[in-house]
């Protein structure tokens, strides 16, 4: 199972997502994600802090936002991935292609900058 929290901090929407983004757990959250995500010019941020596990469905949602956002001239930052997501990350080297900020309060400064 998975949620997906959203606040709106000023100009930066905040997505926090929780529990496995497995295939079922995708499937709860995927479209509310890039409902988010395909909105011109916006300023995210995803919190990954609560996210257990990831697969490759899930992965491929976050480059497909990443693309999405930037080219509508977007920001779009992740933070806060526990172990197993953050070695997965970086396993895939998809720090250098997903912006990912360390703290999540840098990230949040992250986000709002032009």
């Amino acid at each position: 199972m998975a949620t997906l929290e959203h606040t709106e901090l000023g100009d930066v929407t905040v997505l926090k997502l929780k529990g496995s983004l497995t295939m079922e757990g995708l499937e709860e959250v995927q479209d509310q994600f890039q409902e988010f995500t395909r909105r011109p010019g916006a300023h995210m941020l995803v919190d990954l802090t609560e996210v257990e596990m990831v697969t490759t469905p899930a992965l491929s949602m976050f480059l497909a936002a990443a693309s999405s956002v930037k080219n509508s001239g977007g920001r779009l930052i992740f933070t806060e991935s526990r172990p197993p997501v953050r070695d997965i990350l970086k396993r895939l080297r998809l720090h250098s292609v997903l912006q990912t900020v360390a703290g999540y309060e840098e990230a949040l400064a992250e986000a709002r900058r032009p």
